[in-house]
């Protein structure tokens, strides 16, 4: 039988990536996969999807978690004026398979895929699902969430299977020899540090009142990704200071963050469903800072995941000038530490959460 899957999810990568791994795991397994994207045009999804080379439509989306009734109207009409274009896509298309990864692009088409009768598998990244995610939940297939700890957050009816968020790891290279490729001293004790994608402003204010702390700790060292509106300023103001350069290495962006990531012993940063992962992943004990400007502060669940298995610490944004430094070297100073919740943090990776996200989506399927 030829499979037909229909993927959603946007707004931010914390839907988008998840949904470009789901189709590169597909294709492996179904080389034949026919396959189509649906998300906005104003979206994230439109640029990194179709620099994907996968087939991308769009629909009207707005999100619907807003202020004030001209807002909220707005929001319905474009509610309303998606799940139209949704259902006249699913209906031309025949998806064997919908598969959403939440934010609201995803509502109108789950929805369109319900009234269609077609098979609608849910994937939720994060410990306290988004509110799409949530409302679909119970006229889904499947619903796939990381943690257990998710599942009290769905309703009871709701189809949970418990599947690890999947991480494709593509650095064959030893720790030594990236830190070679890297100029990083091998015996330093590195923390990896990263605002997201974007930056985030608190993460570097704090990181620049401590980051001479270098200079009196000469095995200490850091990758810090400062977010490319932050990185002139922070590199102006890091002019400023006598550091080394191999031990303090500031980028932009970490174009080949797994490179990082291995070459790490610490990761300090958000607390994004996918930074966990990748923790996880690569073992990486994690001093999490949860942004305070995410919907339901669903941050704070992720990281209480990690502190709750002696994998990680969780720092409030509001509490960063004064805690954060003795949260970080607290771990820096102590290798026991270290190694203990990296084996407690590897505790969460699943090496085969790709073929059984894959499996449930080819059962939904009826395949």
């Amino acid at each position: 039988m030829q499979v037909k899957m229909v993927v959603t999810g946007g707004g931010s990568g914390g839907h988008i990536y998840p949904a470009l791994a789901i189709v590169d795991a597909m294709r492996r397994r179904d080389p034949d996969l026919e396959v189509l994207y649906i998300g906005t045009d104003h979206g994230l999804e439109k640029d990194l999807v179709t620099r994907a080379g996968i087939p991308f439509a769009t629909i009207h989306a707005r999100g619907l978690l807003v202020h004030g009734w001209k807002a909220k109207l707005g929001g319905a009409v474009a509610a309303v004026r998606g799940l139209r274009d949704a259902l006249i896509l699913l209906s031309r298309y025949r998806p064997s398979v919908v598969v959403g990864t939440g934010g609201y692009v995803s509502g109108p088409v789950g929805l369109a895929a319900v009234m269609l009768h077609q098979p609608l598998v849910l994937q939720e990244q994060n410990v306290w699902p988004g509110f799409t995610n949530r409302k679909l939940s119970t006229h889904a297939t499947k619903v796939l969430v990381p943690f257990e700890e998710a599942k009290s957050n769905f309703p009871p009816r709701a189809p949970l299977t418990v599947v690890a968020n999947p991480v494709t790891i593509s650095v064959t290279d030893s720790k030594a020899m990236i830190r070679d490729e890297l100029a990083m001293p091998r015996d330093a004790v590195v923390i990896l540090a990263t605002g997201g994608s974007q930056g985030a402003k608190a993460l570097n204010q704090f990181l620049l009142s401590w980051v001479s702390r270098l200079n009196d700790e000469l095995d200490w060292g850091i990758f810090w990704m400062t977010g490319k509106r932050y990185y002139p300023e922070i590199k102006a103001q890091l002019g400023q200071m006598t550091l080394d350069p191999k031990r303090v290495q500031v980028v932009e962006y970490f174009y080949q963050i797994q490179k990082y990531l291995r070459a790490s012993d610490i990761f300090f940063g958000r607390a994004g469903a996918m930074s966990v992962a990748d923790c996880a992943a690569f073992g990486l004990p994690a001093i999490l800072v949860p942004s305070p400007n995410v919907s339901e502060d669903h941050q704070t669940r992720n990281a209480e995941v990690l502190v709750k298995r002696g994998a990680g610490y969780l720092v409030p944004e509001p509490q960063l000038p004064r805690r954060g430094a003795s949260v970080l070297e607290k771990i820096l100073v102590d290798s026991e530490l270290r190694d203990k919740m990296s084996k407690n943090v590897r505790g969460l990776f699943d090496p085969e959460a790709e073929n059984k996200v894959v499996d449930a989506i080819l059962q939904a399927a009826r395949v």
